[in-house]
């Protein structure tokens, strides 16, 4: 594997194997939604105790990592922050996945499994286009494998045509 290589999964993140998994939320919707409410399930609601405690808040770029308790195959989760909700875009997306790619590779791992956290004003194609952009930035040319989990069989087929 040379660079940066991305494919599209649809399954249950708690059977995903990589080094990591990455969640994504946002400063404004609570509780958590989607992968990250699953895994803060999970986890006895660490995720949550930590954003109630203001150690977290959801901004754009915030990061935290997590060990998984070994409850789910990954040793690592990446808990990236979006930004409002209202204003999450392509650029913003892209900015998320930049620094989500560093963050994973600064932490010596190059196979990584990535909630797919799409923009509400944006068609799969621009969006998956700005993911991929991102990743590759902050992946700087260095070797990195990303799974992104569709939440559903729709998106999977929708993100399939873009890869």
């Amino acid at each position: 594997m040379a660079g940066l290589a991305v494919k599209v999964i649809f399954q249950d993140i708690k059977t995903v194997e990589s080094d990591a998994v990455v969640v994504g939320f946002y400063e404004d919707v609570r509780p958590l939604k989607n992968l990250a409410g699953n895994l803060d399930w999970l986890l006895c609601g660490s995720l949550s105790r930590l954003i109630i405690e203001e150690r977290l808040h959801g901004a754009l770029g915030e990061m935290a990592l997590f060990t998984s308790r070994g409850k789910i195959p990954a040793g690592k989760i990446f808990l990236v922050g979006l930004g409002p909700r209202s204003e999450f875009s392509c650029a913003a997306l892209k900015c998320a996945a930049k620094i989500t790619a560093a963050s994973i590779i600064a932490a010596g791992d190059i196979v990584a499994a990535m909630e797919y956290f799409p923009p509400a004003d944006a068609d799969y194609e621009t969006s998956v286009h700005a993911l991929q952009e991102g990743l590759r930035e902050g992946a700087g040319g260095r070797n990195l494998s990303i799974s992104l989990v569709a939440l559903n069989k729709d998106a999977y087929d929708q993100i399939s045509r873009q890869l």
